[in-house]
Formats: structure tokens, sequence, C-alpha cells
């Protein structure tokens, strides 16, 4: 590049370290940019870059902040930030080998795993296809940083729906049970378990279907032949997270995940659409453990008085302590929902936020090449086509979530390393009886030493 970049030679040169645009491409687009305005500064250059459709605002917003890795990870380049949990970041990101949308989550640079086990959970999802559930597709380590990916769709997470309307219907409720049961009853079946059920984790699409997301989470916390698959602390907050639908047996030893713990899990979400409420919402994290543990919820048919009384049965039978009295399988709960649920159809709502889950087959466009289109499509072009065998979600207006503006940077990594020895973990399940224990001499302590 013979132009002279004035001050915006750090922006041109963060820009080619990020390896979002063809270096050929680059050098032209900033030369007729700046020959056109010679003392533009790099917040100018940035603005025309978005209104050309070379980058995204997401893109260009970090790149002014001086941050140039981690766009591009394994085959996908990172488009939009959607939020942020206990679990790490994530983003809406486009496929550069299918120009499919994905929703990618970046791990914290700290957790540690064998990839080699973990695509072998990859591989199992193959098997559990069910418009339910939002398939994890992929796994990987890039720049020294860990990614999982699934299918991105549109729709409203449970928890926002509950926010923004209050307590569903009653028949609704038992819809969404029905469908999420019918996608867990397929993925059980292939030994998959979720392990992190909450209503965060469920979506309406804009259709009336519910979507089960971070599918591969709960199997990455899991132990899987003596090895970790994620690190200690990520375990810790993840299950810290998920407190208000933990099952009482995966509070005790966060690697016990199983098929009934999901039913458990499932209860508490029904009952916080029917109630507005987390069966335990009040109290420390070692309270709702004990809670979850030796305490029954506020009676339902107190807090949903129109509830019928056989979806009552449903939900406490699924939020038995006991898990030898939850049902046999989840195909005893379909049998059991499906009656209350006859005539009812899914009800459409306006998608009120983009979130981070895929619908497998759902095409981009096709990544441009030329300054004039290039860029992330908006509107129609994310449309997908129809599919004959599941219903496809209504297409909101894209709302461009707020970015998240934590994203880690990566350090010296060996991204070829397929075989990351794990890292051993303190053993979760002292942790979590230390916890206990300090609750309950400090429960001892206010309630007999006064």
């Amino acid at each position: 590049m013979t132009t002279d970049l004035g001050a915006c030679e750090w922006f041109v040169w963060d820009l080619r370290r990020s390896n979002l645009i063809d270096r050929g491409q680059l050098d032209q687009i900033i030369g007729e940019f700046l020959a056109r305005h010679p003392g533009a500064e790099p917040p100018a250059l940035a603005e025309y870059l978005v209104q050309q459709g070379i980058l995204t605002e997401f893109q260009a917003e970090r790149l002014l902040q001086g941050k140039t890795q981690g766009f591009v990870l394994g085959p996908f380049t990172l488009m939009d930030a959607l939020g942020s949990g206990s679990m790490g970041t994530v983003y809406k990101a486009q496929n550069k080998t299918d120009n499919l949308w994905y929703a990618v989550k970046v791990l914290p640079r700290r957790s540690m795993w064998n990839v080699r086990i973990a695509r072998r959970k990859v591989r199992a999802f193959e098997q559990a296809q069910h418009p339910s559930v939002v398939p994890f597709i992929d796994v990987g380590t890039s720049g020294g940083m860990h990614y999982l990916a699934w299918p991105f769709v549109d729709g409203t997470p449970l928890d926002k729906l509950v926010e923004q309307n209050g307590p569903l219907p009653a028949a609704q409720v038992a819809l969404i049970g029905l469908q999420a049961a019918e996608g867990l009853d397929l993925v059980h079946q292939q030994q998959l378990i979720h392990g992190l059920l909450k209503p965060s984790n469920l979506m309406l699409g804009g259709d009336g279907h519910v979507k089960i997301l971070d599918f591969g989470i709960g199997c990455l916390l899991a132990e899987t032949e003596g090895e970790s698959l994620v690190d200690t602390m990520s375990t810790a907050n993840s299950v810290n997270s998920g407190l208000d639908c933990a099952s009482p047996e995966s509070i005790m030893d966060p690697n016990n995940l199983t098929a009934v713990g999901d039913q458990y899990s499932l209860g508490c979400v029904m009952y916080f659409l029917l109630a507005g409420r987390y069966p335990f919402p009040d109290g420390t994290a070692v309270e709702k453990m004990m809670a979850h543990q030796h305490k029954q919820p506020a009676s339902l048919k107190g807090l949903a008085p129109d509830t019928p009384d056989e979806l009552v049965a449903v939900v406490e039978k699924l939020m038995e302590k006991d898990p030898a009295n939850r049902y046999a399988s989840c195909a005893d709960l379909i049998a059991a929902l499906r009656p209350l649920t006859s005539g009812t159809a899914p009800t459409r709502h306006r998608v009120t936020q983009r979130v981070a889950t895929v619908r497998p087959g759902a095409p981009a466009a096709p990544r441009p090449t030329s300054p004039s289109n290039q860029g992330q499509p908006r509107k129609a072009a994310d449309k997908p086509p129809a599919q004959p065998q599941r219903p496809a979600p209504a297409q909101p207006a894209p709302v461009r979530p707020s970015p998240v503006v934590a994203e880690p940077e990566p350090v010296g990594y060996d991204a070829e390393a397929d075989e990351t020895p794990a890292r051993p973990k303190i053993g979760t399940l002292a942790l979590v009886l230390i916890a206990i224990l300090a609750g309950t001499l400090a429960w001892v302590a206010t309630t007999f030493l006064r």
C-alpha cells in the first residue's frame, strides 16, 4: 500500500491482523477512501466500512477498541455479540464453509478439555434430530480459545417471555412441556443428557414451538471416561447459575447428570411458567441447594389457581425429591401431558429478542466478494427456506443486542493440539458439601446463639 495512511495507520494495521478482509481488497478500499478523505480519522473509516457492508458494527467497535484477535475461530467469523453467561460469551457467526449462521459460544481461556472426547459428543447428536432440539454441532480450539457451535434461530427465551407477559396460560405451559419432553425423550435414547435445563435455555420461536438451547454444555461438565472436559471453576459457575432448576442429585454431585434429573429441571421450568416465580426464589445459594433437597415449594395451586389439577400433578411428580418417584422416562411424561394439550395449537407471538440457537439447514446469504455488498446479510437474507418436516420460525425484524465487550484475548497456544490433556479438577462434591456445611453452621449460629 503506497497511500499515506495518516491517522488511520494503526487502524488499518489492526484490520490486517484481524483477518476479516482479504489483504488485496483491503488495500484497494482504504486507498479509495483516503483519496477522497485524506485527513480522515479511524472512526470515520470504520463508519465507512460499516456503511459499505465490509464490517459489522460489532466488528468495527471492537477494532476501534484495539482488539484484533478472536474474530475468526476455525471456520466461523464472529459477526455480532449476543450475550454472555456462566460458561462464556455467545456470538452470532457465519461459517465460511457453508455460509450458514451459527451461535458460537467462546469459553473462558482457563477451560481445559480433551477435544477428541468433546467431538465424540458432537457425533452423538447426529442421531438425535428433533424440531425441539438445537443440536450441538461443532467444537474446536483456535488462537488459544475454545468454542462450541450450534445452529442459529430467532426466538424469545422463556424467562424473558414471563418477564414481559407474566405467568403463561396452563394450556400453553402444557404444550411447551410436551414439546420439550418429546425432544428430551429422543436425546435420552441416545444417552445424551442436557443437565442445565432452565427457562433461559428454552426458547419459544415465532411459530410457537419450543427450542431447547445449550445442548452439549451439560455433556462437557460431566466426567467422561475419567477425564474432565471443563475445569472446576466453569462447572461451579454453571451449577450456581442453574440452581433455581437444579435437581437434588445434581446439586450433590454436578457430574451426576441423568435423564430423571432433566425431568426435575423441566418440572421447575413449568412451575416457573405457571407461577411466574421459581420454586425456591429466595435465599443464598446454599439455602437454595438445601431447599431443593429437603423442602416443598409453595403450592402451585395457590399461586396459579386456574391450573388444572392434572397439570399440577404432572409438575409435582416431575419435582419429586426421590428420582425413583418421577416418571420412568420422558415417554411416560409425554403420555401424561398429551391429553392436557388436546386441541391446543401453538401460540404464535412476536419475537422480541434474537437469541443464540440455529436451525440446521438455515442458509445465510453467500458471503459477498465486492465492497458494495460484502459483510453481514440483513433482513430477508437471514430468512431460511421452508422445511417440510419441521415448523419454520417466523422471522422478526432484526434487533441488534447490546454488544458484549468482555472477550478474552488469546494467548500463545497450540491451536492444532487436538489431544489436549485434561487438567484434574478438585472434587466438586467436596466443594458443594463444604458450602452446605458452612451454610448450616451459619444458620445454627444465627438461630440458637442469639
